[in-house]
């Protein structure tokens, strides 16, 4: 095979199984069942927030050199570490390290062995994902090379096997709203942090292979679209699956319930050991990238006076005890951060998308203070009842739909654009807005 689509395929299958974890199984069967016959409508919306927005989120690192640290610089110099250390610590090591890691037993583990304890499953989880993370400079390499391949042939088969040979047919729920139901509920998977997070190892990689300047973009752009097919054949035929048990199963069956009961309909005993296997393998292979990420963040933030081998085994460690609560527990307080930090994510991606059309500094400015001022009122709204502030979001336009920050947000960018220009800042005092870029 020619080295390049080699190194295409390796890079597009580790990009693959980095954005595949634990929510990526579970949520999309779940969304499914949930839709009934609207899943394709919901399967628009799990898209745009699993497929394209995580995808674009690489497009804006590599439009920004390959590093967080600049899409963010044009905001404030303590931006990027106060909001990378709210993803890092509050999303990654809190949320999605963990939960991958409880779901390994709960899917996999627990279901072939009954009686071994969520402890043992989760450290051994651990010390896998430690030993692969340890070597940071080959994680790509590793992940694509030697863990992927196995976990697509697992997935296509179980998804084939759903759309060929369905469990029932799709009947019509109470659902209003699936396309905004499921956007919103595919925050869960992480998609849009874990590709601001990890886009600068999967870059980083590429350059690792010898590919520079116009080779590497397209490198990486091929990188992302075999990812992003793989990603929608995957979920397209999950959320049909679960689209055809919706005259099966009653709609409020727990998330991780729903999968292994379909899996082991679909394919018996057989689908039950395949479910286990796809499943360590998924969250494995996300974890590793997760931990390799964070662990060089936090290492740079201490000045390397704690080492990235060191806070590796710090996030293994919190990850134990954490991912010891089990799946629910975690998804539960996990909800309220990811409608608090997510749509600044969201905001902060399409800015580096089309960062050389940005006016100037001030146009992130706006657009970030007023998404996240939205996006915590709407959350403490609706986590701690405050009726005030439910109100205040309820009458924004979109709100219904789970929108509520996009209008403020492109008032805000507006409104940042014109402030900047009248105080009289100009583009040239920022490198990264340098009106070259604009040509």
């Amino acid at each position: 095979m020619n080295k390049t689509i080699q190194h295409s395929f390796i890079v597009g299958f580790a990009l693959f199984a980095l954005y595949f974890g634990a929510g990526n199984l579970i949520f999309p069967p779940s969304i499914g069942n949930a839709s009934g016959t609207n899943w394709i409508p919901a399967l628009a919306g799990f898209a745009v927030t699993g497929i394209v927005l995580p995808l674009l989120a690489v497009i804006a690192i590599l439009n920004a050199g390959g590093k967080f640290e600049d899409l963010t610089r044009p905001i404030s110099p303590w931006f990027y570490k106060v909001f990378n250390l709210l993803l890092m610590v509050g999303i990654g090591m809190f949320v999605t390290i963990p939960r991958m890691a409880a779901t390994t037993h709960e899917l996999g583990i627990h279901t072939l062995f009954p009686h071994v304890p969520s402890t043992i499953t989760i450290i051994i989880f651990f010390a896998i994902s430690f030993y692969f993370a340890m070597d940071q400079s080959n994680v790509i390499d590793k992940i694509g090379k030697i863990l992927t391949p196995l976990l697509v042939v697992i997935l296509l088969f179980i998804v084939g096997k759903g759309i060929f040979d369905p469990i029932g047919t799709p009947v019509a729920t109470d659902l209003k709203t699936p396309f905004s139901n499921a956007f919103i509920s595919a925050y869960q998977t992480g998609d849009v942090i874990t590709g601001i997070l990890c886009a600068p190892i999967f870059i980083a990689a590429i350059a690792a292979y010898g590919y520079k300047g116009a080779a590497a973009r397209k490198m990486a752009i091929s990188g992302t679209l075999i990812a992003g097919i793989g990603l929608l054949i995957v979920y397209g035929g999950l959320l049909y699956i679960g689209a055809s048990g919706s005259s099966v199963f009653p709609k409020d069956i727990g998330d991780t319930a729903l999968v292994s009961e379909v899996v082991s309909m679909l394919l018996g005993n057989f689908g039950t050991i395949a479910l286990s296997i796809a499943i360590a393998l998924a969250c494995l292979t996300s974890t590793i990238g997760v931990i390799a990420v964070i662990a060089d963040f936090l290492n740079k933030l201490t000045n390397n006076k704690v080492s990235y081998r060191a806070w590796a085994l710090v996030i293994c460690i919190v990850g134990v005890f954490i991912g010891s609560m089990g799946v629910e527990k975690i998804v539960d307080y996990a909800m309220p951060i990811f409608l608090a930090l997510y749509p600044v994510a969201i905001v902060l991606v399409f800015l580096g998308v089309f960062r050389k059309y940005v006016p100037n500094a001030g146009s992130y400015r706006g657009a970030i203070l007023l998404t996240f001022i939205v996006s915590v009122c709407e959350t403490l709204g609706s986590v701690l009842n405050v009726g005030f502030l439910s109100s205040v979001a309820s009458v924004l336009p979109l709100s219904s739909n789970g929108f509520s920050w996009l209008v403020p947000a492109i008032v805000g960018f507006i409104v940042g654009t014109i402030i900047d220009k009248a105080v009289g800042q100009k583009q040239s005092e920022d490198p990264v807005l340098d009106p070259a870029e604009n040509k």
